[in-house]
């Protein structure tokens, strides 16, 4: 069995090889990466590789990087300190996602994991019932519950219950609260927002500069160019209006 690691901490790296070592002696591990370049570069002198073991932040970005570019349908197990993402790690032939600090008696269920699915004669015989678990966990427990935010020299915590929509201004990103006028700053771009940060079920951006919460939304009405004008539970002096390209998207979200 061949692998490769991809891991740009050095102690980190290790530590992986030394669990393989341990618990996997018959396991050849035929390279190491610590950024996207030398990741792909290994992929292409390894193509027969059969499994990654991928942290997701490498010292030149983002792992998934290495996957838009080639095709490679080598399963996955992704490391990483974070947990916002978990389920793009799922568009890329993950076997399982393992969080930092790295626990020996995790990995090693990792490894289970990646034997049962993926060593067995029948490889189609996977469970479809049990992926579709797993992602429903995933998404339910991978999304921001509460926001850190500060006012002055205090600071304190908002519940995603308790928000209203998140809207660009000058190149800062606030909250906004839900039945009041107050704002506060966030350290989230709309991007990471959209695409990482929120569940997707409750959050919708509905143009380049505001994402809101379905559960605030109040009312809705047609606005100019085809677009919508929504209301929802909180002061009025914001206009929150959905890009016409994203409309009919729109209207199938909250009929969801």
């Amino acid at each position: 069995m061949k692998l490769l690691i991809f891991e740009d901490e050095p102690l980190a790296q290790q530590r992986i090889i030394q669990i393989i070592k341990s618990k996997r002696s018959d396991w050849e591990v035929l390279g190491t990466a610590q950024s996207i370049a030398e990741a792909i570069e290994l992929l292409k002198h390894h193509p027969d590789v059969d499994l990654l073991i991928c942290d997701i932040h490498l010292a030149d970005g983002d792992c998934f990087k290495i996957f838009e570019q080639e095709d490679f349908q080598i399963p996955i197990i992704f490391l990483t300190a974070y947990d916002q993402h978990a389920l793009e790690s799922f568009n890329h032939y993950c076997i399982d996602y393992v969080l930092k600090p790295l626990q020996e008696s995790r990995l090693v269920h990792a490894f289970e994991k990646y034997e049962q699915l993926c060593l067995k004669e029948d490889r189609s015989a996977v469970d479809s019932n049990m992926v579709q678990a797993v992602l429903e966990k995933i998404s339910n427990s991978s999304f921001k519950k509460r926001f850190l935010t500060k006012v002055g020299n205090k600071m304190f915590f908002k519940d995603v219950s308790e928000i209203a929509c998140f809207y660009a201004e000058d190149k800062i990103v606030y909250l906004k609260e839900l039945g009041t006028s107050k704002k506060y700053i966030v350290n989230f771009s709309l991007d990471d927002l959209d695409k990482q940060v929120l569940d997707p079920a409750k959050f919708y951006r509905i143009n380049r500069s505001i994402i809101i919460n379905l559960d605030a939304l109040v009312e809705m009405k047609t606005y100019h160019n085809g677009r919508l004008k929504l209301f929802v539970k909180s002061s009025d002096d914001l206009d929150l209006i959905v890009a016409r390209e994203r409309v009919g998207q729109f209207k199938e979200w909250i009929n969801q």
